[in-house]
C-alpha cells in the first residue's frame, strides 16, 4: 500500500478556528464521549495534542513514534500520553506530565481545551488536551530506545489525505477507525481514531 507523504510546510489555521473545533463538540448529546466503546479498567489518562505554529495559527500536529525497544506498542505512532498518577492535579497536568517525560518538551505550552474522550485498545478512557505551542525551532526532543522519532504532520494537508476506514472487532462491537499509511508506520487506532474526529469538527468550521 502507498504511504503519504505530506508537504514540509502548509497554511495556518487560525487559532480562533481551533477554539471553535473545541468548543463545538461541547455542545453536542455526548459531550463528553466520543467512543462507543465501554472503557472496562477504571483508571484514567490523558494525552496531549500539541499544535505547533505561530501567531497567524495553528500548522502542524505533533505526534511521537514509539521506539522499538519501548516495552508497550513499540514502533505505534501517538499522542504522547499515559495514565493518570496521584500527584497529578487534574487530566490536563497529566497531559503535560507525559508530554516531558515522553519527548522532553517541558516550556511553552498554552492549554487551549480538551476532546471528547476515547478509548484506547487497553480499554482505558483518555482525555485529550489540547496545546498551542509557538517555538520557533521545534527541534526540542531527545531520541533514545522508548522514542524513535517525533513526527509533525500539517494540519491542512491531513484533511485532505487518503484516510481510509478499518472496521475493527471489540467485545462483540463493531467501530469503523480511520487509518493513514504513513512512511514510517501506520497511522491507526485510537490517535487515528481521535485525530480524524477532530479533524472532520475543524473542516466544519468558518
Amino acid at each position: 500500500m502507498t504511504s503519504w507523504r505530506p508537504p514540509e510546510d502548509a497554511p495556518p489555521i487560525p487559532w480562533p478556528r481551533i477554539a471553535e473545533s473545541l468548543r463545538r463538540p461541547q455542545l453536542g448529546p455526548t459531550p463528553h464521549k466520543l467512543s462507543a466503546r465501554f472503557p472496562e479498567d477504571p483508571r484514567r489518562a490523558a494525552v496531549g495534542v500539541i499544535l505547533w505554529g505561530d501567531a497567524a495559527g495553528a500548522r502542524k500536529v505533533v505526534l511521537a513514534q514509539r521506539g522499538f525497544g519501548a516495552p508497550h506498542h513499540p514502533g505505534e505512532i501517538a499522542f504522547p500520553g499515559g495514565m493518570v498518577e496521584p500527584r497529578d492535579r487534574d487530566l490536563p497536568a497529566t497531559a503535560r506530565r507525559e508530554v516531558a517525560e515522553e519527548i522532553g518538551l517541558t516550556e511553552g505550552l498554552w492549554e487551549l481545551g480538551c476532546f471528547p474522550d476515547g478509548v484506547a485498545k487497553a480499554r482505558v478512557r483518555f482525555t485529550p488536551v489540547f496545546f498551542r505551542w509557538e517555538q520557533p525551532d521545534p527541534r526540542f526532543y531527545r531520541l533514545d530506545r522508548e522514542l524513535e522519532q517525533v513526527l509533525m504532520l500539517p494540519l491542512v494537508p491531513l484533511m485532505q489525505a487518503p484516510w481510509t476506514i478499518e472496521r475493527l472487532e471489540r467485545h462483540g462491537l463493531a467501530i469503523d477507525v480511520p487509518r493513514l499509511e504513513l512512511p514510517q508506520a501506520p497511522l491507526w487506532g485510537a490517535t487515528a481514531f481521535i485525530l480524524k474526529a477532530w479533524l472532520d469538527v475543524l473542516d466544519g468550521c468558518p
